[in-house]
């Protein structure tokens, strides 16, 4: 009984601990909001000298830098003050939140860096299956003219086919990259690769041996090998435009990370 009571007290005092810590910690976020709607005038009098000194020097910076006038300068500094008064409150000066010197600051702030937005997965897609076309339809037209006599039918090789399978690649190709680039604090699904190339290698499979059907030659005729060529000249130079347009970095062979 005696520990049992004496487990409870201090089970209490742990808990009365905590209360008053949350307690705490939710006064000196209630004082840091207040300070986000204070007046600039009331903000710029509860700077310490050295905070007041990198806002002055920071202001000079903006009016060189960007040969704007006091006035904007000063304007531009406002939007500031209630975050550099807040890590004041908690021992922190300009300089240790920015990490730069006024004139780093000020040209960080004239030329601010936009962060990338990240691709579509149509754009992604689209500009996987067309390079697969481009290399599916250059790499069979070049065989194709190095082949000496006539060669049977076979349908494996048709134009249909050749189209299917680079746009299935494109497109599981891209998800796969997806699945394989890690988010923060995730790790690789490895299983859930290993089976999704399990049965993306099944569906090609199955679909090759669809199209390899006699009765399907006439929708997937063999192409001389200067057409296989042509089309893929054409892809290429397609997805060449399609990626200007839509500024598109990396390919499913070098992806770019996405940023979430």
């Amino acid at each position: 009984m005696a520990e049992e009571t004496k487990k409870e007290k201090n089970t209490a005092k742990i808990d009365t601990a905590k209360q008053a810590k949350l307690k705490k910690q939710a006064e000196v976020e209630d004082q840091d909001e207040k300070l986000k709607q204070e007046d600039l005038q009331e903000l710029r009098s509860k700077l310490s000298n050295k905070n007041s000194d990198y806002v002055f020097r920071l202001e000079k910076e903006l009016q060189k830098q960007g040969s704007m006038s006091r006035d904007d300068a000063v304007q531009m500094t406002n939007s500031l003050l209630s975050e550099i008064i807040i890590a004041q409150r908690h021992g922190q000066l300009a300089n240790g939140l920015y990490l730069a010197s006024p004139a780093i600051k000020a040209e960080q702030m004239l030329h601010p860096k936009r962060k990338p937005t990240p691709t579509p997965f149509w754009q992604l897609a689209v500009d996987g299956s067309l390079l697969y076309l481009a290399i599916f339809f250059g790499m069979f037209g070049i065989l194709a003219l190095f082949q000496t006599g006539k060669q049977e039918y076979n349908s494996q090789w048709g134009v249909l086919t050749l189209a299917t399978v680079s746009i299935l690649m494109g497109v599981t190709m891209v998800k796969y990259n997806d699945w394989m680039i890690p988010k923060k604090g995730s790790r690789r699904p490895w299983v859930k690769a290993f089976l999704s190339i399990l049965i993306i290698a099944a569906a090609l499979f199955v679909l090759i041996w669809i199209l390899s059907i006699p009765a399907m030659q006439v929708i997937n005729p063999v192409l001389p090998g200067i057409a296989d060529i042509i089309i893929a000249a054409v892809a290429f130079g397609v997805r060449y435009l399609f990626r200007k347009h839509y500024h598109i970095v990396g390919s499913t062979f070098a992806p770019r990370p996405q940023s979430k």
